[in-house]
């Protein structure tokens, strides 16, 4: 596959491979669709959780202030303790 950027696009891909952060160009590329991929498939996870989340507020499913800030507190700690706090 051969593929044309623009020329912007192309002088930053040539800055990412002269700085070392990347061995070629084919490697800027891949991880710059690696990360476009990454991003719709977390777009469709959330799009997904906001579709459930709103089916279970319509059928009465909701939680108490209380029980939100549990469980944000819960994911909070969670967190910190993912980045070693």
């Amino acid at each position: 596959m051969n593929v044309s950027l623009p020329e912007p696009l192309k002088k930053f891909v040539e800055s990412k491979v002269a700085a070392g952060e990347f061995q070629s160009a084919d490697e800027v590329v891949c991880e710059g669709l690696r990360l476009l991929q990454q991003r719709e498939t977390w777009n469709a996870e959330a799009r997904h959780k906001i579709d459930l989340g709103w089916e279970q507020a319509r059928s009465g499913q909701l939680s108490s202030p209380e029980e939100v800030a549990e469980h944000l507190a819960a994911r909070k700690e969670a967190w910190k303790r993912a980045q070693g706090r």
